[in-house]
């Protein structure tokens, strides 16, 4: 009897290399942010530290434009009205602050650049501050410890700003001596710069009164 041939197994195909794979869906966004973090951003652009005097001339002239550069600063200053009718004199005006001595940019008058400058007082003691004209100042001497100004007209800013009614003609700076020359030193700077203003003014003037 024959025994029938054993059949032959069924050859199972392996996968082949080629065979297609499959892809996870990209999300573009994710992708986008994966390779933002694998990259090295470049440095932030270096920029130039500000000196203090650029910090200070950017405070002065949101208030006076016209500030041109800063000739002297005095750490503390405060500033005091006179007043004739009163038995003390001096009074405190309630302004008390950084002190600067600037220069301005000048004005034509009469087609003549007439040099400007100024003392501006920043208050720390509320919004009102003052500046003083110089070449508006009539007088400008050192009395004991206080500069003293009698002003033609009134400050830059309407007497009500800056903390001076218009019967006030005469003010007073006293400075607080952080240094020894400090009052020393600024005074004689804020007169030097006065005499300069004064000057020119009245050449200006005088050429008007000859023309």
């Amino acid at each position: 009897m024959n025994r029938p041939a054993p059949r032959r197994p069924k050859h199972r195909k392996q996968p082949s290399g080629n065979a297609p794979r499959t892809v996870p869906a990209s999300d573009y966004e994710s992708d986008a942010i994966h390779y933002a973090e694998t990259q090295e951003l470049p440095p932030p652009a270096h920029l130039p530290p500000r000196s203090n005097t650029d910090l200070n001339l950017s405070v002065l002239r949101r208030y006076l434009p016209s500030i041109r550069s800063i000739i002297s600063i005095a750490a503390n200053a405060v500033v005091y009205t006179f007043s004739p009718s009163s038995s003390e004199g001096w009074q405190k005006s309630g302004v008390e602050g950084t002190l600067f001595v600037c220069e301005q940019e000048p004005v034509l008058v009469n087609g003549h650049p007439m040099p400007r400058a100024c003392v501006f007082v920043l208050n720390r003691r509320g919004l009102n501050n003052v500046v003083v004209e110089l070449c508006q100042a009539s007088i400008c001497q050192k009395e004991e410890d206080l500069i003293m100004f009698r002003l033609e007209n009134t400050v830059d800013k309407p007497a009500d700003e800056a903390g001076l009614d218009s019967a006030n003609q005469v003010i007073g700076l006293w400075l607080h001596a952080d240094e020894e020359d400090t009052r020393e030193v600024n005074a004689t700077i804020i007169q030097d710069v006065w005499r300069k203003s004064r000057l020119t003014t009245g050449q200006i003037t005088a050429g008007q009164d000859a023309q």
